[in-house]
């Protein structure tokens, strides 16, 4: 991020009430920020001017945090909780569930305040303005990303843009450390990017291509469901989606794979399911939900048979 940007890079999972001024959140010589949580909290530059950030933070007392915010565009998810802040004098009130863009032309005052016993679990993409013009230079087709960073403040509700919540809860679950982690965060972020800027420019013509190699049409269906294994389209959505019939797509997937569609997305759904157990930060029916089992047993039961010993054993 660039120097003019009050957010650092920093993880911290506070067990107890920890004051946020001492967790390394925000340059104190950018914003102020009064009060305590618990919870975790991570941010991570992964591009120049490309930052991810989550956050599941429960607040004990209220919340204050005064700040000035840079030319930048902030793609945020709330997952559930409370969120909400002031920027430029105007109220911006985030809404669980779903996915909201802050556009900021110039720098601006900005206060978060929220009341004690509030939480908040979210993620996010910041990307700095610098970097957008960057983006545009090189593809004129970026430009409605600019757009949003024009002048003053914009702050909109996206409710029908499913991929990039799909990437953002995929980044907020990844099962990855380390290096891998940063590769993954990088990866998806910049996904992101591309995948807001497709929504804003307007959904694609579809490809009529008649010699398309069945082969590359099975690829792109495992892409596709691998990008949204908690809740995967039916075969014939995806079948829809990529613009052939639905016998046409089951054949191809199983020739290229050896397998159906839907035992594809079981077997991956337990593979991401018994790496998530491995990190021993969630329960067993925490990584069921997670991956899209409504039913914890039934989770169990399927694991058992895949692996040939109950997740918790793990």
């Amino acid at each position: 991020m660039p120097s003019t940007s009050p957010y650092l890079d920093t993880d911290f999972s506070f067990d107890r009430p920890g004051v946020l001024a001492k967790a390394g959140v925000l340059d104190s010589r950018k914003a102020r920020i009064m009060g305590s949580a618990t919870g975790h909290y991570r941010a991570q530059t992964v591009h120049a001017g490309l930052q991810y950030f989550d956050c599941n933070l429960q607040f004990p007392e209220p919340l204050k945090i005064d700040k000035v915010l840079p030319q930048s565009l902030c793609i945020v998810q709330l997952f559930d909780g409370t969120w909400q802040h002031t920027v430029d004098g105007k109220l911006n009130r985030y809404t669980p569930g779903q996915l909201h863009l802050l556009g900021l032309g110039e720098s601006l005052e900005a206060q978060d305040q929220l009341p004690a016993d509030s939480h908040a679990r979210m993620a996010g993409v910041r990307i700095a303005g610098h970097y957008l013009q960057e983006l545009v230079e090189d593809e004129a087709q970026l430009l409605p990303l600019l757009a949003l960073t024009a002048e003053g403040m914009r702050f909109d509700q996206l409710s029908q843009c499913p991929a990039v919540s799909r990437l953002l809860q995929q980044l907020y679950l990844s099962p990855y450390t380390g290096g891998l982690r940063r590769l993954h965060c990088e990866s998806l972020s910049l996904a992101i990017v591309l995948e807001l800027a497709r929504h804003l420019i307007g959904p694609a013509q579809p490809s009529h291509t008649p010699d398309r190699g069945l082969r590359d049409l099975a690829i792109e269906a495992r892409r596709l469901l691998d990008a949204q294994l908690s809740a995967p389209p039916t075969a014939a959505s995806l079948a829809r989606q990529l613009g052939v019939g639905e016998t046409t797509l089951r054949r191809a997937f199983r020739k290229a794979f050896g397998r159906p569609i839907l035992q594809y997305v079981r077997e991956q759904r337990l593979e991401l399911a018994r790496r998530l157990l491995l990190e021993r930060r969630w329960q067993v029916s925490q990584v069921a939900y997670q991956v899209g089992y409504a039913n914890p047993a039934n989770f169990c039961h399927a694991y058992k048979a895949h692996f040939g010993h109950p997740p918790g054993s793990e």
